[in-house]
C-alpha cells in the first residue's frame, strides 16, 4: 500500500510555463483524501518552493530541498543535512574565477549571482530576480550547491577533471549542478521516511532528469515522465505516456491508486 507521494517540480509537476494543471492539482488532492501524504523533493530551496507548497495545500507536510541537502518544515524551520566543505568550495570558486565561468552558489541565505551572463536566462525561469543576492562569492560558507555553466561536452569533461572526489555533478541542459557525493534526492527521502515512518516500498516517486536517478532507482513505485532523460527512464520502474505539459502526475496517480 502506498502511503507517501513524492513530487519533483521542474519539468515534472510544473508545466513549461511554470504552472500546475488543474488535473494534477485535483489528483494530488485525491491522494490526500485517500490518506496518502504528499511531499516535494526538488532542487529548489525553501524560498523558491513556498508558493508551490501553498498552492498545493502542502504547508503541513515536510519537504526536501536542494536535491537532498535540506529538510524543509515551514512550521518548525529548516534543517541542514549536508553542506559543501568550505575548503573545497574555496578551491572550486577560485578555479571558476580563473576560467571566467558563469556560476551561482546557494547557501542558507539564498542564491548568489553577480552578473547577467549565459546562466542568467536559466536562473530566472525558476527564481525571482529580486531573490538573487550579490556579494563576494569567494567568502561564502556552508554552501549546499554550486550551479556552473559549461559550453559543450569537451568543456564539461574539463570541469569534471578537477572536481574533488568528495563532489559530484548532474547536468541539466548546459548547467552542471555540483554537490557533495554523500547527498542526493534519495538520501533526502530517507529523512522523510523517518519522519513519516514509511518504507521505500510504500512510496511513489516521479522525476525527469539525472538528479532524480537515485530516487527513482531506490523506490518500488517510481515513474519517469515521457519527456524524461534516458538515464531517468532507465532508473524508473514505470514509464508514463504523458509529459509534464500533459498531466503526467495525474496519470501516475491513477496508476498508484489502483496498486
Amino acid at each position: 500500500m502506498i502511503k507517501l507521494l513524492i513530487l519533483d517540480l521542474d519539468k515534472t509537476l510544473l508545466r513549461d510555463d511554470g504552472t500546475i494543471s488543474k488535473e494534477d492539482k485535483n489528483a494530488i488532492q485525491l491522494c490526500k483524501e485517500k490518506g496518502i501524504k504528499a511531499s516535494i523533493i526538488s532542487g529548489r530551496n525553501e524560498e523558491s518552493m513556498i508558493d508551490i507548497v501553498k498552492e498545493l495545500d502542502l504547508f503541513e507536510s515536510v519537504h526536501i530541498g536542494v536535491n537532498g541537502a535540506i529538510l524543509i518544515d515551514y512550521k518548525n524551520g529548516i534543517k541542514e543535512l549536508v553542506t559543501i566543505d568550505n575548503h573545497v568550495y574555496s578551491f572550486l570558486v577560485k578555479k571558476f574565477n580563473e576560467e571566467n565561468r558563469d556560476f551561482m552558489p546557494l547557501n542558507k541565505d539564498g542564491y548568489f549571482y553577480n552578473k547577467k551572463g549565459p546562466l542568467y536566462q536559466d536562473v530566472i525561469t525558476w527564481i525571482k530576480e529580486e531573490s538573487l543576492k550579490k556579494g563576494d562569492l569567494s567568502t561564502l560558507k556552508d554552501c549546499y550547491r554550486i550551479s556552473v555553466r559549461f559550453e559543450n561536452e569537451k568543456d564539461l569533461e574539463h570541469l569534471k577533471s578537477y572536481l574533488p572526489k568528495s563532489m559530484y555533478g548532474t547536468v541539466d541542459r548546459n548547467v552542471y549542478d555540483i554537490r557533495p557525493t554523500k547527498v542526493n534526492k534519495f538520501t533526502g527521502l530517507k529523512e522523510l521516511m523517518k519522519h513519516y515512518n514509511v518504507t521505500k516500498d510504500e512510496i511513489a516517486t516521479i522525476g525527469d532528469q539525472g538528479s532524480d536517478i537515485e530516487l527513482l532507482k531506490n523506490t518500488k513505485y517510481s515513474f519517469a515522465v515521457k519527456n524524461a532523460s534516458e538515464d531517468a527512464k532507465k532508473a524508473a520502474k514505470f514509464l508514463l505516456n504523458k509529459t509534464n505539459n500533459e498531466n503526467a502526475v495525474s496519470e501516475m496517480i491513477k496508476i498508484i491508486l489502483k496498486a
